[in-house]
This record gives structure tokens, C-alpha cells and sequence, in this order.
């Protein structure tokens, strides 16, 4: 990058690093190993401030521009060759008024650091299932997590933020100034803009919590059986139950499993109950008590523990592909073809996980995240370490999305869909009936496409 003038980084509130220097190569990487990326320069950015310098840098320099917040996207959305990334880690401050029922958090933080400022006075914004994903990643595309059915989408509890914009403005968005970029901002992605800070409106949740983790043995016919009492529970499940359940074959090594069940084919349920404790180990004991435990942590704990749970089965570096389908109900079918590619992943370390979705993932949101009448996610996710592999577990996750395909309503979860391979196509069908009005909003705000390394909507024509 010798023919762009850098000196206007030199103004920055953080700091900046380039190739050569000594801790490049740790700031170049993020958390998905199958994207190793050398960018021109990555910014830390400290404030709005530096934001803006660093748009107005790729933008007046024709270099593509990345945003990375956790630096958590499967699809690589947080880093790019040659060109700006703009790390916002340091704007991480979290600043929660109980009285008002709003968090204030930094375009950079995680869903952890959210939850350990929020938990304090039982209070929570409805994040992941993973405590270092990055917030603004995950709410900007929707947001499943461990509540979801009791307070909704992460986006849904949306209500203002501040970003910067394609012309580098600092812009503040609510229901009263600029609603547009509110709207778009609730699953719309990043398409109109960098998120400096979110507000949140916060809701009653623990601190302690009753929550299902058991692993039973899926031999047998094991799977379709287990998955089948998932569907039975859920068709009756309270909205104080969010409940996912995963299959797959258990990985050598797995700490707290006997070695003898090592490549044995599993179910998994997970699900927190908001609620007393004794009454939610009620409601989810027919899950619990399907067979003899492989694994089991169930029991009574902290909701941050819970966010915390899968932390230590994604460490940085290791490779990913996640893909998704909604499905209207969990017929027979469906689960058969579910069992089956669960007994034969590409990798140990793979699963296919059904999401159960009810309450209030089906209230509308004033968003671009069209509301959904979908019972079910279903998401393949592999998860493997060789690079030599790459094919096969990409290819195992296709097979499952494409047989399932004619049995959904044709939708993906944006936070899971690959590579965004289709493209616009699967754009459309996502964000349907809302796709146009959203790229009416980007139109407005970003006519160039500056922000196009995301789940990408092109601007509207003039």
C-alpha cells in the first residue's frame, strides 16, 4: 500500500499496525483458521473518531473495508487481503442505567463483557450461546441465543445506536432520529454503517438459572427417537424454555465421557429455563430422563456460566462452515435425514443442531428481520482442524442444507450461511419482504456499497 497516504492515521485516538510489524501477525488473524487473510492495515480503533478516519482512508483510496467486532463470523465477514480492517476491540466500554432499562455498549464488545456488567442486577439483552462472540456480529444479523423464545431475536431489543456512516458522519439512530437506520440496523447486517454503540433495552433474566446440558446415546436408532421427544416437548414447551437440541458422534477425548463411548453416535439437549430453578428442572425433565446419561451438567447455575458453556469448544485458529434451513415442523423426514448425517460427519467435531423456535421469535420486529413462522433451525456445523479436509466437511454440510431444502420455507439465518456463496439470491429469500425497503435504506446511506463485506445488500438503483 505505498501509494496511500497514511498520514491521516497519524490522528487517531488508538493506533494502527501494518505488515512488518512485530505484532501483525497476531492482529491479522481472527477466529475462523480457514480464512488467513493479510490486510494493508488494521486500525484499532478507540472512538467514533478513529472510525471515521479509517472509512474515509479505504473510501477515498477505493480499498475494500472490513469491520471487526469479535472477530467471530464464520464467513470471514472481519478481515480482507489488501485492504482496511477496522478493529473496534478497544471501544468495549458497557455502561447499564437500571433505571432506565438500557445498556450502553461499544461497537467492540463481546456478549461476555455484556453479560458481566448486566448479570450484576439479573438483567440480560438476549445474546449467543458463545460468551466471546462479538456483539454487534451477531445482534446486527438477528441474534439466536439462549432466551430467544422468552425476549426474542438480539435485534429485537434494539432500540438506538451510534454509528458512522459511508461519508464518516457519527450519526445517532432511535425511534425519533433517523429511524430508517434503526430499522435496518435490526437484521439488516452492516450495510449502512460501522456500529459504534448499541443501546439495549435489558430484561429481567437469573442470575441463576435451571439449565439442561445431557448428552444421551444415539445408537440404536437413538437420534430419530431422541429427536422425535424434542418435537414432541417443544410442541408444548412454555415460552420460558428456549431448547436446542444437537446430534453427532462423540470425539475422542471429550472430558467427562467414558472412553468406550468415544465415536458412539449422540443427542444432546440443551435449554435454559427462565423461572424458579426447581420448577424448570420440572418442566425439562422428560429431556433429561430419555436414557441412561452419557454426559450430564444439567443442573442449577449462573446465567453466565451458561453463555460461557461452549467456550472452551471453539478455540481460535480451528475451521469452520455453518449453514442453516428453517423448517415449519420436525416431520419424520426431516429427521431422518438429520440422523443420518449426524452418524457420519466429516469430523468429530461436527454436529447438526435444531434449534426450537417459539414465543417470541415469532412476535414481528420493526426491522429488516422479517418475522418467521418457522418451528425449527436446522444447522449443520462443521468444525474440523485439518486444511486438507477442507472439502469433504464443506461438502457434508451442503448435502444436509440441500436435501433439506425442499422441506424449508427457504430461508437461512445470516449468521449461518456459509460463505454467503449464493449471494443476492440469498439475500432476497432471507430478508423477504424486506429486502427492497432495506436497499432503499442503503441506497441512502452508503450508494457506493463501501459496506459490502457483510451479508451484503447492494444499494438500491437510483
Amino acid at each position: 500500500m505505498t501509494h496511500v497516504d497514511l498520514s491521516p492515521l497519524n490522528a487517531l485516538d488508538g493506533d494502527f499496525v501494518v505488515p512488518g510489524q512485530p505484532d501483525y501477525e497476531t492482529v491479522r488473524h481472527i477466529w475462523n483458521g480457514m480464512f488467513d487473510k493479510r490486510p494493508a492495515v488494521v486500525i484499532r480503533c478507540a472512538s467514533p473518531h478513529d472510525v471515521g478516519i479509517g472509512v474515509a482512508l479505504a473510501r477515498d483510496n477505493g480499498l475494500p473495508l472490513a469491520v471487526r467486532g469479535g472477530g467471530h463470523s464464520a464467513a470471514g465477514h472481519s478481515t480482507v487481503d489488501d485492504g482496511v480492517v477496522l478493529d473496534l476491540a478497544p471501544m468495549h466500554e458497557v455502561v447499564l442505567d437500571v433505571e432506565s432499562g438500557i445498556v450502553a455498549v461499544g461497537g467492540g464488545a463481546t456478549w461476555g463483557q455484556v453479560d458481566a456488567v448486566t448479570q450484576r442486577h439479573g438483567l440480560a439483552v438476549p445474546g449467543g450461546v458463545y460468551s466471546k462472540t462479538g456483539v454487534g456480529g451477531l445482534a446486527l444479523a438477528g441474534g439466536y441465543g439462549w432466551i430467544r423464545n422468552s425476549y426474542g431475536f438480539s435485534c429485537a431489543s434494539l432500540v438506538g445506536a451510534e454509528l458512522v456512516t459511508a461519508d464518516s458522519s457519527v450519526v445517532r439512530t432511535d425511534a425519533e432520529h433517523h429511524p430508517d437506520l434503526l430499522w435496518a440496523l435490526r437484521g439488516g447486517g452492516g450495510n449502512v454503517g460501522v456500529v459504534t454503540q448499541f443501546l439495549f433495552e435489558v430484561h429481567p433474566v437469573g442470575p441463576e438459572v435451571y439449565f439442561l446440558f445431557v448428552f444421551h446415546d444415539g445408537r440404536d436408532g437413538g437420534i430419530p427417537r431422541a429427536l422425535g421427544l424434542f418435537r414432541e416437548f417443544c410442541s408444548t414447551a412454555p415460552n420460558s424454555v428456549s431448547a436446542l437440541a444437537f446430534a453427532g458422534v462423540v470425539p475422542d477425548g471429550m472430558e467427562g465421557v467414558a472412553a468406550e463411548a468415544f465415536g458412539r453416535p449422540f443427542t444432546a439437549f440443551g435449554a435454559v429455563f427462565l423461572g424458579d430453578p426447581s420448577a424448570g428442572e420440572e418442566v425439562l425433565r422428560p429431556l433429561h430422563d430419555f436414557g441412561v446419561p452419557l454426559f450430564d451438567a444439567s443442573g442449577t447455575t449462573s446465567y453466565v456460566q451458561v453463555q460461557q458453556m461452549f467456550d472452551p469448544d471453539y478455540p481460535a485458529g480451528e475451521r469452520h462452515y455453518w449453514k442453516s434451513v428453517q423448517l415449519e415442523g420436525l416431520g419424520d423426514e426431516a429427521v431422518a435425514l438429520i440422523a443420518d448425517a449426524a452418524v457420519q460427519p466429516a469430523s468429530d467435531l461436527s454436529t447438526v443442531d435444531v434449534w426450537h423456535l417459539g414465543g417470541r421469535t415469532h412476535e414481528p420486529i420493526d426491522g429488516a428481520m422479517p418475522v418467521t413462522s418457522a418451528a425449527y433451525l436446522i444447522s449443520p456445523e462443521a468444525n474440523w482442524r485439518d486444511a486438507d479436509r477442507d472439502e469433504e466437511n464443506i461438502g457434508w454440510v451442503r448435502g444436509l442444507v440441500a436435501a433439506l431444502h425442499p422441506l424449508s420455507n427457504g430461508v437461512r439465518y445470516l449468521n449461518f450461511a456459509g460463505f454467503q456463496e449464493e449471494g443476492d439470491e440469498l439475500m432476497r429469500s432471507s430478508l423477504a419482504p424486506n429486502y427492497q425497503r432495506l436497499a432503499e435504506v442503503k441506497a441512502r446511506w452508503d450508494p457506493q456499497n463501501l459496506f459490502r463485506l457483510n451479508q451484503n445488500v447492494p444499494p438500491a438503483p437510483a
